[in-house]
């Protein structure tokens, strides 16, 4: 019910507007602008997904590029059809299954590649906010700051070595759930060892395919914007998507619907922008790389779908090694996992 409530912000966006205003404005688009907006979508995912496949082989993993491009594009189709962040997991799960490798260790590289995503959308977004004037020098200092040391200190934290081996030492004092995150085979020790194992040399690479990648989608924004004759300049046009990109990660909406029109046409709006110009504006956003990237993700998924059942056998053989599995009221893990298994095989 939750992420119904930006379905309900758009509404009462649309009710705000001048219908037949903003109607007449999608009509009026330059379309031809807009098909080469939405076939810049191939090269901004292409260097996405070579930005993740050079993290897969910082950490060992040899994986096809072809095949890193198509489950790229797989995962934005289910995200678009699935609640949260599930599209990601497809992206682990396919290397887990193609490379034969845990999936553990498959989301490390998922996890990392979305973490270039997430800073290159807060640093635009803070610029958003010093070009908006709305907080003076100090408090915006300080905001800058709060939001870096927010962004950076987990990374940082699960990276060095002497604040992970403490942070194990706690875990041990939480039981099965502490062995499950900080174990041997936990997932942030695996996340740990992802990280140890990426060089400065890959992350400048990364860095460079992140900035190359983003400058290629505020180009499609800017585009899209000229296509409706949006009297915005292109960093005013940049510092609305990136603020309503951020605000999409709120868990308050389905595909950010809602609260990113209302993010974009209150920043548009401090620029002069109409509310239905920005509005349309954000709307068209919306078509060319959510629904757009959706219909190419659909066809990438049709060439290569996620192997459920061979998943299934990958699961199962994870559920097999039961040392980290909760207490199911057995007292041989062996049957517990058997019970897992059980589970497992009649689940929808």
């Amino acid at each position: 019910m939750l992420r119904l409530l930006g379905i309900g912000v758009l509404g009462i966006l649309l009710w705000q507007v001048d219908a037949p205003d903003l109607t007449r404005l999608l009509r009026q688009a330059q379309w031809s602008i807009v098909a080469v907006a939405f076939f810049l979508n191939i090269p901004h995912i292409l260097l996405k997904s070579q930005r993740w496949l050079l993290l897969l082989r910082a950490q060992g993993i040899r994986y096809r590029w072809v095949s890193a491009y198509l489950v790229y594009y797989s995962s934005i189709f289910v995200g678009l059809l699935t609640p949260g962040r599930l599209g990601e997991f497809i992206k682990a799960l396919h290397v887990s299954k193609d490379c034969n490798v845990s999936t553990k260790r498959a989301f490390t590289s998922v996890l990392v590649d979305r973490l270039f995503d997430l800073y290159a959308l807060a640093v635009v977004g803070g610029l958003a906010l010093v070009a908006l004037g709305s907080l003076d020098a100090k408090a915006l200092t300080f905001s800058l700051l709060g939001i870096a040391v927010a962004l950076l200190f987990p990374p940082a934290l699960v990276w060095n070595r002497a604040s992970f081996v403490a942070a194990q030492r706690r875990g041990a004092r939480l039981g099965k759930l502490g062995r499950a995150l900080l174990g041997e085979d936990g997932w942030a020790t695996e996340v740990h060892r992802g990280l140890r194992e990426l060089s400065i040399t890959s992350i400048l690479v990364a860095l460079l395919f992140t900035i190359v990648a983003y400058t290629i989608f505020y180009v499609q924004t800017f585009l899209l914007a000229l296509s409706l004759n949006l009297d915005a300049s292109l960093p005013v046009i940049s510092f609305a998507v990136a603020l309503g990109s951020l605000v999409t990660l709120l868990p308050v909406s389905i595909s950010g619907l809602g609260t990113r029109e209302a993010a974009v046409v209150a920043y548009l709006g401090s620029s002069g922008v109409s509310a239905e110009a920005a509005l349309g504006f954000s709307l068209l956003v919306f078509a060319v790389f959510y629904l757009g990237g959706a219909i190419i993700g659909s066809v990438a998924w049709m060439i290569k779908p996620a192997q459920w059942g061979k998943a299934k056998r990958i699961r199962i053989a994870q559920i097999r090694e039961i040392a980290n599995l909760p207490d199911m009221g057995h007292n041989d893990p062996r049957s517990a996992a058997d019970s897992l298994l059980r589970d497992h095989d009649h689940a929808p």
